[in-house]
């Protein structure tokens, strides 16, 4: 028989997993859907995120792509110009172009054998989104599975499971994180190796080749991380 203290206990632990969850997507949404600004370098350095990334115990790809970010960052204190044009122009030539792009961030370029745009993939994560009223920046003119907006996603729904749980619809908490899980299962997880191995191999900086073996062992360990919160009654 459980006790009140042993409910606290749990919906304490349950919370705590749903903020550090939000935490890493926020952190993957920002360097992957724009390239990351002055200010946000600086956070980085000054909080050392980076050092602790959430999971990084328990994946040496997330370890080590952490090591190579907080590395190349150390290296370059104090940021200067020249660090800030090194990071856009990678981050540039990676995802936005105009030249062909060393690693599109779409899904349907992984997944769609003739590497189109707005394609069935994208329309099936448009009717993801659309569950959850969640409209996408630049709607209709960037194809809703960039990884950007799918990390973005990802963040939204866990903001949302976090206003559940304080609420204490249980409910609500357990269907967003079912449609977490299978949104993964669905669609990041499908291409998102594929994407990472692309970044890692095309790269110019230490930063880009971290970020995506972070992304990559992370993902892959969130899945089992909403596995464990399906099986948490509350």
């Amino acid at each position: 028989m459980s006790t009140n203290s042993d409910n606290r206990a749990m919906g304490e632990n349950l919370r705590a997993l749903i903020e550090v969850r939000i935490h890493a997507y926020d952190l993957l949404r920002r360097n992957f859907w724009q390239e990351p600004s002055p200010e946000f370098l600086q956070s980085l350095i000054q909080t050392e995120q980076m050092t602790s990334f959430p999971f990084s115990d328990e994946s040496s790809l997330i370890a080590e792509g952490a090591k190579d970010v907080t590395s190349y960052l150390n290296e370059l204190k104090p940021l200067r110009d020249e660090t800030f044009d090194q990071l856009h122009w990678d981050y540039t030539r990676l995802f936005i172009g105009p030249n062909k792009l060393a690693a599109p961030p779409w899904e349907s370029a992984y997944l769609n054998e003739d590497r189109l745009l707005f394609q069935e993939e994208t329309l099936q994560v448009r009717r993801a989104y659309l569950k959850y009223n969640f409209l996408p920046k630049d709607y209709g003119h960037e194809a809703d599975d960039h990884l950007g907006l799918e990390l973005d996603f990802m963040y939204q729904l866990g903001l949302l499971s976090l206003d559940a749980l304080n609420s204490e619809n249980c409910e609500d908490v357990t269907a967003i994180h079912r449609d977490q899980r299978e949104f993964l299962k669905g669609h990041l997880l499908k291409w998102i190796n594929q994407f990472s191995q692309t970044v890692i191999q095309s790269a110019n900086t230490d930063f880009y080749k971290g970020m995506a073996k972070i992304l990559s062992g992370f993902l892959s360990l969130d899945l089992k991380a909403l596995e464990e919160l399906s099986a948490i009654e509350i």
